[in-house]
C-alpha cells in the first residue's frame, strides 16, 4: 500500500502539464533590468485570457487604482513589472489544474477560500515588513498547492479540509506522511519544481511548515507559516480577538519571534493582533480577487 500511495502521487505530479510558455517569458522579461513595458506586453496580449485576467485585477479593490485601466499597456505602467508576474503566475497555477466535478469544485472552494486567506495575510505582513507584498501574496495563494494534487489522486481519503474542522494550529504533518507517504508540503516542492517558479515561491511552498529546512529564501517560508496560521484562525469557528491570537502563538508556537529575529525579519508580538484585523478587513473586500484567479 506504501508503494502505492507513492507511485500514484508521482504519477499525478507527473501528469501536470508544464505551465505555459507565456510564465517563463514573463519571468525572463521582468528580471532584465534592460527589457521595456513593451516587451512585456508583447508577451501579453496574444493571450486574451491572461490579458482579461490582467484588467479584472487591475480594476478590483485589491489594488484601490482611482483611474480605470481599460489597456494592458495602462496595466504594465501602473502595476509594474513585478506585479503582473505574480498575477501571471497565480492565474496559471490555477488553470493548470483539471476540472473538476461539481461536488469536487465544492469542496476545494473551501480549500482555495483558505488559501486566499492566506495570501491576504501574507500580503499584509509583506507591507508591514516592506517586503514584496504581491508576491507574498501569491507565495500564500498558491502553498497549499501539494494538498490539491494529493486531494485529486486521493479523493475519497485525503482530508483536504481537515485543518478547518479541527484546532486551528492543527497540521500533523508526520500523520500525513505516515498514511499517504509523503506530505503535502513536499509534494508542492516537487510540483514548484517542476514549473520551474521563482526559488522564493519554491522556498515558500515547500517549507512553509518547516521553515528553518531551507538554506535559500527562509524569510518567505517564514512568513507564509504566520500567514497560514493566521488564515487558520480566522477560518476557523471559533471567533477570535487581536489578544487571542498573541496568545495562541504564545502558546503554542513560542519560538516564531526567534526564528524571525535570527532570519533578519522584525518581530513583534503585538503585530500579530494587527495583522489579524487587517485581515478581517481584507477578507470582506477582496473576495472577488479569488473569483478572478479560479474561474475558468
Amino acid at each position: 500500500m506504501t508503494d502505492h500511495y507513492l507511485s500514484s502521487i508521482n504519477a499525478q505530479i507527473e501528469s501536470f502539464p508544464a505551465l505555459p510558455e507565456i510564465v517563463p517569458k514573463v519571468m525572463a522579461v521582468t528580471a532584465n533590468p534592460e527589457s521595456s513595458a513593451n516587451d512585456l506586453m508583447q508577451i501579453i496580449l496574444p493571450d486574451q485570457a491572461m490579458c482579461a485576467t490582467i484588467l479584472k485585477v487591475a480594476n478590483s479593490a485589491f489594488f484601490g487604482i482611482p483611474r480605470e485601466v481599460s489597456t494592458i499597456e495602462r496595466a504594465v505602467v501602473v502595476l509594474g513589472y513585478q506585479e503582473i508576474k505574480n498575477i501571471v503566475i497565480g492565474k496559471a497555477i490555477f488553470s493548470s489544474f483539471p476540472k473538476m466535478t461539481k461536488e469536487t469544485r465544492h469542496r476545494v472552494g473551501l480549500f482555495w477560500e483558505h488559501t486566499f486567506t492566506c495570501g491576504l495575510a501574507a500580503k499584509i505582513i509583506g507591507e508591514h515588513l516592506c517586503i514584496s507584498p504581491s508576491e507574498l501574496f501569491i507565495a500564500g495563494l498558491i502553498h497549499d498547492i501539494g494538498k490539491l494534487a494529493m486531494f485529486l489522486t486521493f479523493p475519497s481519503t485525503y482530508p483536504i479540509l481537515q485543518e478547518l474542522a479541527n484546532h486551528p494550529l492543527f497540521n500533523d504533518i508526520a500523520e500525513e506522511q505516515k498514511q499517504f507517504t509523503i506530505s503535502h508540503d513536499q509534494v508542492g516542492l516537487e510540483l514548484a519544481k517542476k514549473w520551474l517558479l521563482p526559488e522564493q515561491l519554491i522556498a515558500a511552498i515547500g517549507y512553509h511548515h518547516a521553515p528553518l529546512d531551507t538554506t535559500t529564501f527562509r524569510q518567505y517560508p517564514l512568513i507564509i507559516q504566520v500567514a497560514d496560521i493566521l488564515s487558520l484562525m480566522y477560518c476557523g469557528p471559533e471567533i477570535l480577538r487581536a489578544e487571542d491570537v498573541s496568545k495562541m502563538f504564545a502558546d503554542f508556537l513560542p519560538e516564531t519571534g526567534k526564528f524571525w529575529q535570527e532570519s533578519g525579519l522584525n518581530w513583534n508580538d503585538d503585530n500579530l493582533g494587527l495583522w489579524f484585523e487587517r485581515l478581517k478587513l481584507s477578507r470582506q473586500c477582496d473576495q472577488a480577487i479569488l473569483s478572478i484567479f479560479t474561474s475558468e
